[in-house]
């Protein structure tokens, strides 16, 4: 019997916040070559509110957290 082991080259799926029309999406973001793939967990009318919580998320499922741009 063998031990699976992670690999190195294994892309990492991080957190992010995106703008939709009025609203921000918490979004789970998985590296794949051609195109990333997105997955969108929740919806918030308030930006912080969306950051806050994607950054809970992040720090309990130990996974980074990104935001594009300005640091926030």
């Amino acid at each position: 019997m063998s031990n699976v082991q992670k690999l190195p080259t294994a892309a990492i799926s991080f957190y992010t916040v995106n703008k939709a029309g009025r609203n921000f999406d918490v979004v789970l973001v998985t590296p794949c070559p051609g195109k990333d793939l997105k997955t969108r967990l929740r919806r918030w009318s308030d930006r912080e509110a969306a950051i806050a919580d994607a950054k809970a998320t992040a720090d309990t499922m130990k996974r980074p957290f990104k935001m594009r741009g300005a640091a926030a």
